[in-house]
């Protein structure tokens, strides 16, 4: 029989505590993994390679949120602008975790928040989403994908909480992606409600090489709200051009202080999955 590390114990521990749950729409597959708050070495098991923030948070017992009965509270403060000082951020990359593929072609990504009562939205701020691989997560801050070093799929809440995809995609031969100075604002229809739990899901299917084909699916409280076959993920063949994680980011933000909240602010993020099929 192999030997098994502890590292490893703790990925089979925590991919095994998938369970049957009653999310906002209904998955009849088993996800391929669980991102889950249930353990209180969440973030060794998930394996980032960098976070920041953390500290700030707290684990919270949850018994109505849609997945399992714990989520992570996040904080941010009045006044806070920028992954700095608000909120927090860290990469879940596929090639570090010992049961799953390190990158793939198609993937479903979903998962629940609540704002809570009283969040200020301001201008907006970012919410976690798929990202390509080979750190992509440096595909943010203005940094755009050139069709060969990755791209980013963040959601944003925007003013009154109205729900956008906020994509980092390379400049797109059709003209409708990419080339921006900052993320593009993909529009849902959808707003968030303080003190109500919202599930999102997210479909990603690459395009080919030299042709616009890619797609990108979007469901919203199990209403799907965008469905888009003309994206371009590549541009070229290069390894960060395929699905490789999950980028979670959650601030203010912008820049400028005007972005910032006049009273502190929370947010409960609850299990992310993520999927071989819709």
């Amino acid at each position: 029989m192999p030997i098994l590390t502890s590292r490893t114990l703790f990925l089979l521990m925590f991919f095994n505590s998938i369970v049957a749950s009653s999310f906002c729409w209904a998955n009849e597959q088993a996800p391929i993994a669980t991102f889950d708050f249930q353990d209180h070495n969440w973030l060794a098991q998930w394996n980032p390679p960098w976070h920041s923030r953390i500290h700030t948070t707290e684990i919270v017992h949850t018994p109505n949120a849609p997945g399992h009965s714990k989520s992570l509270l996040i904080h941010h403060p009045s006044g806070a602008v920028g992954p700095g000082e608000g909120g927090i951020q860290l990469p879940i990359v596929f090639a570090d975790l010992d049961l799953l593929q390190p990158s793939y072609r198609e993937l479903t990504l979903d998962y629940c928040l609540q704002f809570k009562e009283g969040f200020d939205f301001v201008k907006g701020g970012k919410l976690p989403g798929l990202m390509g691989a080979n750190k992509s997560w440096t595909r943010s801050g203005g940094n755009q994908p050139n069709g060969r070093n990755g791209w980013t799929l963040r959601y944003m809440w925007r003013e009154e909480g109205r729900a956008v995809v906020y994509a980092y995609l390379p400049p797109s031969p059709n003209g409708r992606y990419g080339a921006t100075k900052w993320g593009q604002n993909i529009e849902l229809g959808k707003s968030f409600i303080p003190g109500q739990w919202h599930c999102l899901k997210q479909r990603v299917i690459l395009n080919d090489i030299g042709q616009e084909n890619g797609e990108l699916h979007i469901w919203f409280d199990g209403d799907k709200v965008l469905s888009r076959n003309d994206v371009s993920y590549r541009l070229q063949d290069s390894p960060a051009g395929f699905i490789g994680g999950i980028f979670i980011s959650t601030f203010h933000g912008g820049n400028t202080p005007d972005w910032a909240p006049a009273q502190d602010s929370y947010l409960l993020l609850n299990d992310l999955r993520i999927f071989s099929v819709p």
